[in-house]
């Protein structure tokens, strides 16, 4: 990959800045090789003036966190905004030291990437109609998504929220596509903590028997009308963002699969804001934010 001039001087102020190599490498597609080569041009001819001594909230660190995020995870403003304040260890840990707690506007993030001609997105208008529940436990939304396929292993998804707060009540992983005992037994321990009074789910062909199995439990089987998405909104939002921000990344981070679902989950209901709520799920579904 050739590197554009204006490439070459962000990369070169990198290295002065001690930026690790393996983050530049990463950030702009090219091996170590590379990167340590401009550096030894810059060190021998100082292909670059001195970067002035002039403090600004968007520091090189702050950039190139905000190029990794767009680069190797694909997020947009809005989620990278999310990822400079706070994101999960496990995340952290393929970057190499990012910067966290930095507030960002999203049209600063935007300047960033269009500096770098990696802004926008191609997106689909959709009208919803909206509807909420009134407390939580009142309703929970269910859902199962795949096959994802993982070096070559099909992966399934569940995933349950409550429909009030957003909050997941359970997720969880198959290697194989579950069936009705299996995804009731997963469940199984959130409806024993939380009796939930009502759960959606698809207008699937074994819904008598998913329905007769919730109401020895005391639960009302709701199902969603054929053809209305809108019906599962809050759940098949939280399935994207499961696919955005965790199952898509699989490729590039396999060893994800190894219990760090329950992290994602974990920082999806304490630490990420959801704007939906304009609050955290957890501060909705207890009444109180844990830390």
């Amino acid at each position: 990959m050739r590197l554009l001039s204006e490439e070459r001087r962000f990369l070169i102020k990198a290295l002065r800045k001690k930026v690790p190599v393996n983050m530049i490498a990463k950030v702009f597609g090219v091996n170590r090789k590379t990167v340590w080569y401009w550096g030894k041009q810059d060190a021998r001819t100082g292909l670059i003036d001195k970067p002035r001594n002039k403090a600004r909230k968007i520091t090189l660190q702050v950039e190139l966190t905000i190029l990794f995020l767009r680069v190797m995870f694909k997020w947009g403003t809005a989620r990278i905004q999310q990822g400079l304040f706070d994101l999960p260890d496990f995340m952290k840990k393929e970057m190499e030291n990012p910067v966290q707690r930095v507030k960002l506007s999203r049209q600063s993030i935007n300047e960033v990437l269009r500096k770098h001609h990696l802004n926008g997105f191609t997106r689909e208008q959709k009208a919803w109609k909206f509807f909420r529940a009134s407390q939580p436990n009142e309703l929970w939304q269910l859902d199962l998504k795949g096959p994802f396929t993982v070096q070559g292993q099909k992966w399934y998804f569940l995933i349950c929220i409550d429909d009030y707060s957003r909050y997941i009540v359970t997720a969880d992983q198959f290697d194989h596509c579950p069936n009705i005992q299996e995804i009731l037994g997963s469940i199984q321990p959130s409806i024993n903590q939380f009796h939930p009074k009502n759960i959606l789910t698809d207008n699937n062909p074994f819904k008598q028997d998913w329905a007769e199995k919730l109401k020895q439990q005391g639960i009302n089987a709701l199902f969603a009308h054929p053809y209305y998405p809108q019906d599962k909104g809050k759940v098949e939002r939280c399935i994207r963002n499961l696919a955005e921000e965790f199952v898509n990344l699989l490729l590039k981070f396999p060893h994800w699969l190894n219990g760090k679902l329950k992290q994602w989950v974990e920082w999806y209901n304490n630490h990420r804001y959801h704007r939906g709520i304009k609050g955290y799920p957890v501060t909705l579904f207890y009444g109180e934010l844990k830390t």
